[in-house]
């Protein structure tokens, strides 16, 4: 028997809830499962101390810290795991040094072929224009991957005078055994079973996961639902457009402070076609907010107890925040795909996404999106059709200048109206997402690596 290939990991723990984990495990649990003779294992686990599952192959843990609680936290100085890269990679001796991350966490790997002896295959991210610097560095490694053709783009548009034969996009495994759509009867059963006593069984449940970071742009989803649930805004019949009512000529700040019902507003005509026909949209009471996060507003960009205050929107009324959810704590993979089989739709509003997780698991379960129209995700989603686009103000971010998109509220406002009152529109949706994502299963991608690991090994 030839010697096994050594694979040494660095990424997310392969233990952990995250999206880096989770592509960690369809890769190589895939690999092993059908190379078990071929490929040998091993990780440097980033983040490791939120374990939340096991794992199949052995996993050093990054340096952790002990809180005043007694908890363990992440050691800031092996953030990214460079200090235990250099400690363990004498023993190891991998042969290939996989490292799965956002582009500037794997700078350090990127050192001169002559100074190493394995080969370092990247798999990085890119999730704007432009890309915050030229990461000439990564020409270093032996192939860079990038998880889209968008970002292959962005990354090549700030490396232009180098050549590009190391540099290819493979999106991630879709799990298309494990995220799998539910019939309606079928929904209703795990909604009498997981829905919070509240909230009725025949809702129309908007969906959110990710983190509350500033690039997500989470705010708008409570000012989608308070708008939605009290129908402060314009429906007009002509142009069968929503517009949003200025709240500077109201006589009701239209927030926080006001009761739940309209009053009075200073219009007379739709704002984009000028029919005097617009009218007040009636409020879709049984339309609900389920987020996938942590509440918790010290650690979040967005505070969400003050978000809830400016929108009037309330846990238990308006919107509901998956139980469970803490700063160690989360749900365990094999139970994220009912989340997906609960929803009605996927809300991905993102600014910028160097892939989308979320938005590619929603299409396995046949779920639609309504999502902005930029960036990674918005290729994913966009190319079959999978979901209903919103286009908006592409904005510099702080510190980088990346272009974010700012949602559109009134097109988003138009684009969850169209699912709630067609169905329909829904479900030939969630079938384009469904059958765009059998080209890219579990077994499919993990071919793909396997192929790409036996070329590299042999240069």
């Amino acid at each position: 028997m030839s010697k096994k290939i050594k694979i040494l990991i660095v990424t997310h723990s392969a233990v952990l809830s995250t999206g880096m984990a989770e592509t960690t495990r369809l890769i190589f649990n895939t690999l092993l499962n059908k190379y078990p003779n071929i490929y040998e294992i091993h990780q440097i686990g980033l983040k490791h101390v939120h374990a939340v599952t096991t794992s199949a192959w052995p996993i050093y843990p990054t340096k952790a810290v002990t809180l005043p609680d007694g908890g363990l936290d992440i050691a800031k100085d092996d953030l990214h795991g460079k200090e235990t890269f250099q400690a363990l990679l004498p023993s190891l001796k991998p042969d290939i040094v996989f490292a799965l991350n956002d582009p500037q966490n794997v700078e350090y790997l990127c050192v001169d072929a002559t100074k190493r002896n394995y080969k370092l295959v990247l798999y990085v991210n890119f999730d704007g224009f432009p890309a915050a610097k030229a990461y000439n560095n990564l020409f270093k490694a032996d192939r860079v991957m990038i998880s889209t053709d968008f970002g292959k783009h962005v990354f090549l548009s700030g490396n232009p005078s180098h050549q590009t034969e190391k540099v290819d996009s493979i999106y991630k495994p879709a799990d298309i055994t494990r995220f799998v759509p539910v019939s309606d009867v079928e929904k209703i059963g795990l909604r009498q079973d997981l829905f919070p006593p509240w909230m009725p069984t025949t809702a129309f449940v908007l969906g959110w996961v990710g983190f509350n970071q500033w690039r997500k742009q989470v705010w708008v989803l409570y000012q989608l639902i308070h708008l939605l649930r009290t129908g402060r805004y314009l429906i007009c019949p002509e142009c069968e457009r929503a517009g949003l009512i200025d709240s500077q000529s109201s006589t009701e700040f239209p927030m926080s402070g006001a009761p739940r019902g309209f009053t009075s507003c200073a219009w007379d005509s739709c704002p984009y076609c000028g029919s005097p026909r617009a009218h007040f949209a009636e409020p879709l009471e049984n339309v609900f907010l389920w987020l996938h996060m942590l509440r918790d507003s010290l650690h979040g960009a967005w505070p969400v107890d003050l978000l809830e205050t400016l929108y009037n929107v309330k846990p238990g009324r308006d919107i509901h925040y998956t139980e469970g959810i803490g700063e160690r704590s989360h749900l365990a993979p094999e139970d994220m795909p009912t989340l997906y089989q609960l929803w009605d739709a996927l809300l991905y509003l993102s600014a910028g996404e160097g892939f989308g997780l979320p938005a590619w698991e929603a299409m396995c379960t046949a779920l639609p999106i309504v999502y902005t129209n930029y960036s990674s995700h918005a290729e994913l989603i966009g190319n079959p059709s999978g979901g209903l686009p919103v286009r908006g103000v592409l904005q510099p971010e702080p510190r980088t200048c990346t272009l974010r998109l700012v949602p559109d509220i009134s097109q988003t406002l138009q684009a969850v109206r169209r699912l709630y009152f067609n169905r329909q529109i829904g479900i030939e949706l969630g079938k384009n997402g469904r059958a765009f994502v059998q080209g890219y299963a579990n077994e499919v991608q993990a071919e793909r690596w396997h192929r790409l690991f036996q070329e590299v090994v042999k240069l």
